[in-house]
């Protein structure tokens, strides 16, 4: 090769590089706004941003590809926990995680704070990251496939979002509220009593730290219908 050639190809390949480079710069910001969903970013979103940072969430938690590996990944959690239970979480980590391995210190957060800090989460969870990350992929389906379509609704899809961010089923879910098996054959409640206790637990039984849960009326019965059906050898009052 002459030294003639050697200098067209450096060149031909630096300005080719540098073209695809700028044309993919140009290209992202481009479309951040359509995958980002920037028209969402209100003063709340952004205050709950500014939550995250002031407790150093990232210390413990990842979001994004972005933080610590010792707890949970964020980026997904709505579809995961819902506000309630995030909530709960965040305000009484020590009483939520009583009687379980994982532990979270109590930050002090507030109720505005918290508020706030749901805002972020749940804008970062309608980011379209390419179904990152993966194993939270499930629990987006079945959080879509429970607004829609209740009904239709398997004992997987109700362990995996309704119910197995606290419970386990069959060895899923997380083992924080105990099991759902368990439970069943426990509890002494009707049906209607079941679905007024996972809507709004205190009003059945005062004091209890399981949260209000996200769910529609059609919902908590079809997750009750579930919860009752498992029971083994007690007698189901209609």
């Amino acid at each position: 090769m002459t030294g003639k050639a050697a200098r067209l190809i450096f060149w031909l390949g630096t300005l080719v590089s540098a073209a695809i480079f700028l044309w993919m710069t140009y290209d992202f910001h481009l479309q951040t706004p359509k995958y980002t969903h920037t028209d969402k970013l209100t003063e709340e979103v952004v205050a709950g941003k500014k939550v995250w940072h002031k407790y150093n969430c990232n210390d413990c938690h990842t979001i994004l590809g972005f933080g610590g590996y010792y707890a949970p990944d964020m980026t997904k959690a709505i579809y995961r926990l819902g506000d309630n239970n995030i909530a709960s979480i965040v305000q009484h980590p020590e009483v939520m995680y009583k009687n379980s391995f994982r532990k979270m210190p109590q930050l002090g957060i507030t109720e505005p704070e918290t508020r706030q800090l749901i805002a972020f989460l749940r804008w970062t969870s309608e980011i379209e990251n390419r179904k990152w990350p993966p194993q939270d992929e499930k629990f987006v389906e079945a959080y879509k496939l429970r607004e829609s379509q209740p009904q239709k609704l398997d004992k997987v899809h109700l362990v995996l979002q309704a119910c197995g961010g606290c419970h386990t089923f069959e060895h899923q879910g997380r083992n924080v509220g105990g099991d759902l098996t368990a439970i069943a054959n426990r509890i002494t409640y009707d049906r209607q009593t079941l679905i007024n206790y996972i809507i709004n637990p205190q009003s059945v039984r005062p004091g209890v730290t399981m949260p209000p849960q996200d769910v529609s009326l059609q919902t908590a019965g079809v997750i009750a219908d579930f919860v009752l059906s498992l029971r083994s050898t007690k007698e189901v009052k209609q």
